[in-house]
C-alpha cells in the first residue's frame, strides 16, 4: 500500500495530495423470528488517519454511508444488484482521475489543500470477497493457482 501511494503521488505537482479511500462491507444479520432479513452495510474511511486516531472508536473515522438491502433467498442476480448499487454509491470516485483538476479540501491543519480521493482497499470477509471479486467459492481472487492447489490438496 506504501509503495503503490508513493509512486501515485510522485505523479501529482507539488502541493497536490492523494487521499486514499477504504471501503468496508460485510452481510450481518438483521432479523430472527419475522423473515431472517440480512443486509450489507458499506463504510468509508480513509487511510491517511493516523493508527492511534483510527483504532479508537469514539472518533468516528469510519463513516456509514449506506445500507444495502439483500434480496430474498433465491433471487437471480443477488451479485449485479449488489455490484450496481454500490458502483452508485461510490459513483462521485470514478470522474476524480489524478489528471483532473481534484477537490479543495481543508485539512486539520486548516489549510485547504488540492486533494485526489481515490478507491485503494475494500476490507471484507473471504464470502464477501468471493462476491465482490465474482470468484467462485472455494478458490482464491488473488491468483490463478486452481481450486485443488498446486500440487492437487484443497487449501480451503
Amino acid at each position: 500500500m506504501g509503495d503503490w501511494w508513493w509512486d501515485t503521488q510522485d505523479q501529482l505537482p507539488a502541493g497536490v495530495t492523494i487521499v486514499p479511500v477504504i471501503c468496508a462491507s460485510d452481510k450481518i444479520h438483521l432479523t430472527n423470528f419475522s423473515g431472517n432479513q440480512h443486509a450489507w452495510p458499506l463504510y468509508l474511511s480513509i487511510s491517511n488517519i493516523r493508527q492511534n486516531i483510527c483504532r479508537t472508536p469514539r472518533k468516528c473515522t469510519w463513516i456509514p454511508v449506506g445500507l444495502i438491502p439483500c434480496p430474498p433467498k433465491g433471487a437471480k442476480n443477488t451479485d449485479e444488484a449488489w455490484h450496481s448499487v454500490v458502483g452508485t454509491v461510490l459513483s462521485p470516485l470514478r470522474n476524480l482521475h489524478i489528471t483532473g483538476p481534484g477537490l479543495k479540501w481543508y485539512c486539520a491543519d486548516g489549510f485547504q489543500r488540492q486533494c485526489y480521493p481515490l478507491l485503494a482497499a475494500w476490507v471484507r470477509d473471504y464470502p464477501e470477497q468471493v462476491m465482490v471479486t465474482q470468484v467462485s467459492y472455494g478458490s482464491c481472487p488473488m491468483c490463478e493457482i486452481p481450486k485443488g492447489g498446486p500440487m492437487g490438496y484443497s487449501t480451503f
